[in-house]
């Protein structure tokens, strides 16, 4: 378990296992109910881009995995946001906030659960994703176009494993409807300590998720 306050990082990885883009935030609690880290706007972000610094983040995957790439710097913008993972679940829960602290809406995350390491967590996202109201009384899917072009390519999900992913993202929909844990009110109020400001990568930031123990300091 994470120590509450802990710096940790959320690393989305690439179909082959490499790391495609790293998130970082503070501990607000890893117990039975997942853990919850707040990245706050300006946090330290990893993203590939090539030798030269172009940014291949708007590329199609299978494109932008198959030249020499690098990992740079950047930072979260423009929200302040609580995600919620939990083991084995094949989605994470973003609540967004302002700058000025107003709650903007739900982001559900569609992904496979990769593991977890000495420095945070891993999973391999399914570009599909679900954007919620904050009155929850609308959605949209995000991202519709991505998902339909890496359906059936070569390392990714082919159409029942796309069927699958869009299942998750309606059984989401129907809890965002039913006003279901997580989409209850909860942590809709949060605020971050007041010493919570932005992020920066921790040491252990790059280690593999399968050592499992964090070296005696």
């Amino acid at each position: 378990m994470f120590r509450t306050g802990e710096t940790v990082v959320r690393r989305g990885l690439f179909p082959d296992g490499r790391i495609a883009y790293v998130q970082c935030g503070r501990v607000v609690h890893d117990d039975d109910r997942g853990l919850l880290t707040w990245v706050a706007a300006g946090s330290a972000t990893l993203r590939r881009e090539t030798p030269d610094g172009t940014p291949t983040r708007s590329w199609p995957r299978y494109r932008a995995m198959d030249v020499p790439t690098l990992l740079a710097p950047g930072t979260w913008e423009p929200y302040g946001t609580l995600m919620l993972t939990r083991p084995g679940e094949r989605h994470s829960v973003w609540w967004s906030f302002d700058r000025d602290g107003a709650f903007v809406g739900w982001y559900v995350n569609l992904e496979s659960d990769a593991g977890r390491g000495p420095s945070g967590t891993d999973h391999v996202d399914h570009a599909l994703d679900l954007l919620v109201a904050p009155d929850r009384r609308s959605w949209r899917w995000k991202d519709e176009e991505e998902f339909a072009d890496l359906t059936g390519r070569p390392g990714f999900w082919d159409l029942a494993g796309a069927a699958e992913v869009r299942a998750e993202g309606e059984r989401m929909a129907a809890l965002a409807s039913a006003g279901t844990f997580p989409f209850d009110g909860t942590w809709r109020d949060f605020r971050p300590g007041p010493d919570w400001g932005p992020s920066t990568l921790p040491a252990l930031w790059d280690l593999p998720s399968q050592v499992l123990q964090r070296p005696e300091r």
